[in-house]
């Protein structure tokens, strides 16, 4: 199977004051997701970065009754219901436990170091491997206890422009029937993909993208990449074609921590400072293995920029500044 990469290139023309009111052009490029058709805009310049280091100094270190942090977690968390076996998951530095805000039928959260803060670029591979285990543990006994659940995500929003209220790094997990929006849409296009060309979707999207320039490189069973239409800044995605949901203690769980840090500390190279990441599972479906998405988010400073204007809460659709091949080349580096 072949896919399309062949962009729409729209030209708008004004007089600019910025060259002395001459005519100039500028152009959007348009490209759509070869599974899901979703649209996303490259916009040159259109990402507001400031200039020097940001001063965050007094909000980040401040962690006082943050009861994430290890002196106040077992004290003012919740535990899991007995159907769980255990009142809260301990692996290495995580420990997870029920999210007092659930999202769906089974929701949890992770908290993923016992420093309250740790730099983009200072996360560690064992710190990921134990919060993934720790989030798996919990989607293996959600999957075990009800039947009708087949979807799975492990989300982590890393401080307030991605959407964290709290500064103490965490993931955040959601397990139930229906899955959201982006994760129904793909699996079954992927589903519709499998039935019509007798293969799978990932494996044969990585296969065209590892002789481009938007190919990174791989961690183990996880292949990475930037892809050809990005849902956010600097949209990096891993897959492990073959794969079903993994339990705690498999492989491909250090894979994907290993790449996830590799990821994070391209990102602080870059001068950002806030990420979203998704891991998205389904149970026992030969269609949709592991995939991981992590975008870059506006960088954190004391009066920062939302990079989620209208395009992205209304219409749905991305608008980002650097072509995946552009920065594809750089992340390879930290691989």
């Amino acid at each position: 199977m072949t896919f399309d990469f062949d962009p729409a290139t729209q030209t708008t023309w004004f007089h600019s004051p910025l060259e002395d009111f001459e005519e100039v052009s500028v152009e959007t490029e348009i490209r759509q997701d070869p599974l899901t058709g979703r649209q996303s805009r490259i916009v040159s310049e259109n990402f507001v970065r400031p200039e020097g280091d940001p001063d965050i100094e007094a909000v980040l270190r401040d962690s006082e009754g943050c009861f994430f942090c290890p002196e106040m977690v077992t004290d003012a968390t919740p535990t899991y219901p007995d159907w769980v076996g255990f009142d809260r998951g301990e692996w290495g530095e995580a420990t997870s436990f029920p999210n007092l805000n659930p999202y769906g039928d089974h929701s949890n959260v992770v908290v993923l170091t016992e420093d309250h803060y740790v730099p983009i670029d200072e996360f560690s591979v064992r710190q990921f491997t134990d919060g993934l285990a720790a989030a798996l543990e919990f989607v293996e006994a959600a999957f075990e206890s009800d039947a009708a659940d087949e979807y799975a995500s492990i989300n982590m929003n890393f401080l307030r422009p991605a959407g964290s209220s709290i500064i103490h790094p965490h993931m955040q997990t959601l397990i139930d029937e229906c899955g959201t929006n982006l994760q129904a849409d793909r699996a079954e296009a992927a589903r519709a993909y499998r039935e019509e060309h007798d293969a799978s979707y990932w494996a044969d999207a990585i296969s065209e993208t590892t002789e481009t320039d938007r190919y990174i490189g791989s961690t183990g069973a996880v292949e990475w990449v930037a892809p050809y239409a990005p849902k956010h800044h600097r949209h990096i995605r891993g897959v492990a074609p073959g794969v079903d949901v993994p339990g705690p203690t498999e492989p491909v769980v250090e894979d994907l921590a290993a790449g996830i840090v590799n990821v994070l500390q391209y990102y602080g190279s870059a001068g950002h400072n806030s990420f979203n990441l998704a891991l998205t599972l389904q149970d026992g479906d030969p269609a949709n293995p592991p995939v991981i998405d992590l975008v870059s988010r506006a960088v954190f400073e004391q009066y920062y920029w939302s990079d989620s204007p209208f395009f992205a809460t209304l219409h749905d659709e991305s608008v980002v500044d650097v072509p995946p091949e552009d920065y594809a080349m750089e992340v390879a580096a930290f691989f």
